[in-house]
């Protein structure tokens, strides 16, 4: 098994691999080494159910930044460990997971201790204010006291971002839904979060790696 990276709480950019072209995702890892900043990979289960498992192997095979899957795990404990072992195993850093599975699903996965573990406590949209929004803060607190690594904030709500991070204070946060669903570079991380979470503006750019690089540019210069 590949060695584990470990994300630290310190401002970064995760770049959504949320693509459906499998070539265009490894010729896209090959170009971000190099690249000027601190990013990230995450896989999302459209790009993974092309290939399966393996397209890990392959992203990391091509690429020197942590891996996340955004697998969203949501099942019971014996299912979702073993889809965490199988995530870690294929070379993921990280796996996510949804917060409101509770504590046995979580605790599973953490014991691992194959990687970090990142819990979704609410997400970006509309829909999550319906049910989940409700008892996120339960859910902060919960994974807070199992100690997770990292939790999943919403960059479109930095309202609750700022809110969050008060309970949630020992894990890194990363936020999803800068550009293409309406947050602005910056807005998640000035009210707590630690890395911004950004997709499509990047891969569907005619430059994506400079498009990386100037998101995380602005992402930055907005903390100073």
């Amino acid at each position: 098994m590949v060695m584990n990276m470990r994300m630290q709480k310190e401002h970064g950019l995760i770049i959504a691999f949320d693509m459906e072209d499998v070539d265009f995702a490894a010729n896209l890892a090959k170009d971000l080494k190099g690249a000027e900043g601190n990013f990230a990979i995450k896989i999302g289960r459209t790009l993974e159910m092309q290939t399966g498992k393996g397209i890990i192997a392959k992203i990391k095979e091509f690429s020197d930044l942590p891996l996340i899957y955004d697998g969203k795990i949501a099942d019971i404990p014996y299912i979702s460990r073993k889809i965490a072992e199988n995530a870690y195993g294929a070379g993921a850093d990280a796996v996510i997971v949804q917060g409101f599975v509770g504590s046995d699903v979580l605790n599973e996965i953490v014991d691992l201790g194959l990687g970090d573990v990142i819990a979704v406590v609410e997400m970006t949209h509309p829909g999550s204010d319906e049910y989940i929004q409700p008892v996120s803060e339960k859910i902060a607190e919960m994974v807070e006291d199992i100690g997770v690594d990292g939790v999943v904030l919403p960059a479109t709500r930095p309202e609750r971002v700022k809110k969050l991070v008060k309970i949630v204070k020992n894990a890194y946060v990363i936020s999803p839904g800068i550009k293409a669903q309406g947050a602005n570079p910056g807005d998640a991380i000035i009210n707590g979060a630690d890395y911004e979470v950004v997709g499509r503006a990047i891969y569907e750019a005619d430059n994506p790696k400079r498009a990386a690089e100037e998101i995380y540019k602005e992402a930055i210069e907005r903390c100073h």
